[in-house]
C-alpha cells in the first residue's frame, strides 16, 4: 500500500511539473524540443556549448585542476566526442580533447615510485583516454601496467570479487589518523577512533569503473568487470529514500547509473530494460527526487541513464528533466553550485548535464550480461 501511494506522489509530481511546462506556451524563435516546450533545440544546443566550454576554459586549461583531474576530463572530452550525435559538439569534444590529450602526456611522463592506488588507477583512465585522442605513449603504458602488477586485487578494489560479494564490514579510513583498519574493525587500532562503515553501493560503483577501465586498456587489476558484475544480483533491491539516509540512498542511484554506463560503454549503445529491469525501475521512480533536491548532477545521470533504455522526449518524465536542467544553468555555462571552491563539484554536474541533454548516435542494443 505504501508503495502504491509513493508511485502516485511521483507520478502527481512529474505530471505536475510537465503541466508548468506546457503552460508556459512554446517559444517564440526556434524549434520547440517537443510542442508547447519552453525551451528549443537552439536553446539546448547552445547550452552545451556552454557548458563544454565551462569545462575546457575553465578547469582543464587551469594547470593545477588538470594536474587533479586531468584523466577525469579527457574521459568527459572522449566520450563527448565518440557518442554525440551533433559533429559541431562531437568535434569540438574532440578537439578540445585531443589538445588536453598533449597536455597530459606533457604532465604526466612517468608512474611515481610511490603512487598510491588511486594515483594508479588515474594513471590507468588517463592513459587510455589520452591514447585513445591520439596522444599514444607505449612507454607509461608499460610502467602503468608494472606498476598495477605491483598492487593486490584488495589493494585495488577493497575486496575480491572472484569470491565474495562487494561487503558491509569494510571500515572507511580512520578520519583522525588516517589508518584502514582491518575488516569488521569498530574502533580504530592505532588511536581508537570509532569507525564509520563503508557502503556496499559506494565499493561496488568503484570496482565497476575501476575494472572498467582497467580492462578497456588491457590492465589487470587481479579480478575483472565480469567478476564484478556478477554480483549485480547481491545489490537488489537498492535503497529507498528515507529520512536520514541520503549517503546510502545516493549510493544506490549512483551505483544503478554506473552500472549502465560500464555495460553500454559510456553510452555507445543503447539497453534493453529487460535486461536490467530493477536498475531501469528505480532510476525512473526516483528522478523526480533530483528536482526536490535541486541536483542537477543526478538528473544527468538519470536522464542519460534513461534515455540509454529508450525513454524519449515524448516521455513526461524525460520532459521533466530537460525542462529542469534548461532552467536552471549557471550565467558561465556551468551547473549547480558556482560558489563551490570544489573543482570535481565544479565540472562534474556539468558534464553530467551536458549528457543528461545531448543527442547520441547511438548502436545496437547490447545483449543481457550472463550472471
Amino acid at each position: 500500500m505504501r508503495r502504491r501511494l509513493a508511485q502516485l506522489l511521483v507520478a502527481l509530481a512529474v505530471a505536475a511539473i510537465a503541466m508548468i511546462a506546457v503552460s508556459i506556451g512554446p517559444p517564440r524563435h526556434g524549434t520547440p524540443l517537443w510542442p508547447g516546450a519552453r525551451y528549443t533545440r537552439e536553446d539546448r544546443d547552445r547550452a552545451l556549448r556552454r557548458g563544454l566550454d565551462f569545462i575546457y576554459h575553465s578547469i582543464a586549461r587551469n594547470p593545477a585542476d588538470f594536474s587533479d583531474y586531468g584523466h577525469d576530463l579527457l574521459l568527459a572530452f572522449y566520450n563527448i566526442a565518440v557518442t554525440s550525435a551533433d559533429p559541431e559538439l562531437s568535434r569540438a569534444a574532440w578537439n578540445m580533447g585531443h589538445e588536453s590529450a598533449l597536455e597530459f602526456r606533457r604532465v604526466f611522463r612517468t608512474v611515481s615510485a610511490d603512487e598510491d592506488v588511486y594515483g594508479i588507477q588515474a594513471l590507468i583512465l588517463g592513459d587510455d583516454m589520452a591514447t585513445r585522442l591520439g596522444v599514444p605513449d607505449p612507454r607509461l603504458h608499460a610502467e602503468i601496467c608494472q606498476a598495477a602488477a605491483r598492487l593486490s586485487v584488495y589493494d585495488h578494489l577493497l575486496f575480491d570479487p572472484r569470491k565474495e560479494p562487494p561487503p558491509a564490514d569494510l571500515p572507511e579510513l580512520c578520519k583522525k589518523c588516517g589508518r584502514q583498519n582491518a575488516r569488521g574493525a569498530t574502533v580504530c587500532e592505532r588511536c581508537g577512533t570509532p569507525l564509520k562503515m563503508r557502503d556496499r553501493y559506494d565499493i561496488y560503483q568503484d570496482a565497476l569503473i575501476a575494472t572498467y577501465n582497467a580492462g578497456r586498456a588491457g590492465i589487470s587489476l587481479g579480478a575483472s568487470y565480469g567478476d564484478v558484475l556478477r554480483w549485480l544480483p547481491a545489490l537488489r533491491p537498492y535503497p529507498p529514500r528515507r529520512p536520514g539516509n541520503d549517503d546510502h540512498y545516493y549510493a544506490g542511484i549512483y551505483a544503478a547509473t554506473h552500472v549502465c554506463y560500464t555495460w553500454n560503454r559510456y553510452s555507445q549503445f543503447r539497453l534493453s530494460p529487460d535486461c536490467f529491469p530493477q536498475e531501469f525501475a528505480y532510476l525512473k521512480a526516483n528522478l523526480p527526487e533530483a528536482i526536490r533536491d535541486q541536483d542537477p548532477e543526478t538528473m544527468g545521470e538519470y536522464l542519460d541513464s534513461l534515455r540509454a533504455f529508450g525513454l524519449t522526449l515524448s516521455d513526461p518524465l524525460i520532459r521533466t528533466g530537460f525542462d529542469y536542467l534548461l532552467s536552471v544553468q549557471n550565467p558561465d555555462g556551468s551547473w549547480d553550485d558556482p560558489t563551490s571552491k570544489d573543482v570535481y563539484a565544479r565540472y562534474h554536474p556539468t558534464w553530467t548535464a551536458i549528457d543528461g541533454l545531448r543527442d547520441y548516435r547511438w548502436k545496437v542494443v547490447m545483449p543481457c550480461p550472463a550472471y
